[in-house]
């Protein structure tokens, strides 16, 4: 009896034991390690889609004209290395450090393109105008 019940003992830990790899296995594959979203950087920066999303949304409020847009689009696309080369240069610094810059930064830049000819003085504002508005909501 002794030897029925140290198999029984063994089997039953090999199959707790398999079950409990397999599980833990599933749970493993099935975890999304996918970045949490910096809220900084998608308060402050505004990422490829939200910055397309965000021509769209003033287009169809007719801040700007489609024109406009796609002008701002390609002025931004020939800022690409600029933009890296400034991530680069700021990454060392604080969470609040980089939040202050990018709200700073984000300014700047829209001055720029009123600089550029795309937008007018009078656009910039409204834009800053909707901007403010959307950081007082967060």
């Amino acid at each position: 009896m002794k030897r029925t019940q140290k198999i029984r003992n063994f089997l039953g830990a090999v199959i707790i034991g398999t079950s409990v790899v397999s599980f833990g296995a599933s749970a493993i594959a099935n975890t999304d390690i996918s970045p949490v979203p910096n809220q900084t950087y998608s308060q402050v920066c505004h990422g490829k889609h939200h910055f397309n999303d965000m021509m769209k949304e003033f287009v169809s409020q007719k801040i700007i004209s489609q024109e406009q847009a796609d002008k701002w689009v390609e002025y931004r696309q020939s800022k690409v290395a600029d933009r890296k080369a400034e991530r680069e240069k700021i990454k060392n610094l604080s969470k609040e450090e980089r939040h202050e810059y990018w709200k700073q930064a984000k300014i700047k830049r829209l001055e720029e393109v009123v600089k550029a000819g795309i937008i007018t003085q009078e656009q910039a504002n409204q834009i800053k105008e909707i901007w403010s508005k959307q950081c007082n909501k967060q």
